[in-house]
């Protein structure tokens, strides 16, 4: 058992036991995120304390990880380490896509979304499919108050049709694109 370290904020981490919670039973479990220092902070669903845990051992964990703690409160916490780069927020924008040497547009439903890419579901699936490493030619229609439309380049990187997931094309941090998306996950 690989075990995490809290920073004297009074919590107590209970463990792991592969897919089964300490104790058994059932906890409903949030996603919580490791950043680079391999830290993650959750907050006390009773008492809204903010606990960090250093997650070192789960490093090279290339799986969900399911973590119980208990906060200083007394209150038993569950959740799941989320090693992803950046942030993913469900959604349902709508927009096309083009790929392929037609460039034939496609509808899509944008149905999470990341600041490094996002899922999408094709509205019908072509007879030309992508192939994984397609490049594919994006734009959708945020929710914001603005209905900001973005455009973006982005790479294949799975398929399982009519769902896709795409990595976006190599941009500059801080351009218009990046921090439309960075505002939208903060919406």
């Amino acid at each position: 058992m690989i075990h995490a370290n809290t920073y004297g904020s009074g919590a107590k981490f209970l463990g792991r036991q592969g897919n089964v919670w300490p104790g058994g039973g059932s906890v409903a479990a949030k996603k919580i995120f490791v950043n680079n220092d391999n830290v993650a902070a959750f907050t006390c669903l009773k008492c809204e304390k903010t606990n960090i845990l250093d997650v070192f051992g789960y490093k090279s964990v290339n799986k969900p990880v399911k973590m119980i703690c208990q906060c200083a409160c007394g209150h038993t916490n569950s959740f799941f380490l989320e090693r992803r780069r950046f942030r993913r927020r469900r959604a349902n924008l709508p927009g096309v896509c083009a790929f392929g040497k037609e460039k034939i547009k496609r509808l899509i439903v944008v149905k999470d979304l990341s600041r490094g890419g996002l899922r999408l579901r094709l509205q019908s699936v072509p007879k030309i499919k992508p192939k994984i490493g397609d490049k594919v030619f994006l734009a959708f229609y945020l929710d914001d108050e603005q209905k900001t439309l973005l455009t973006q380049k982005a790479v294949v990187k799975n398929i399982s049709m009519p769902y896709m997931g795409v990595e976006f094309c190599f941009r500059p941090l801080g351009n218009a694109f990046d921090k439309a998306v960075g505002n939208y996950m903060l919406y």
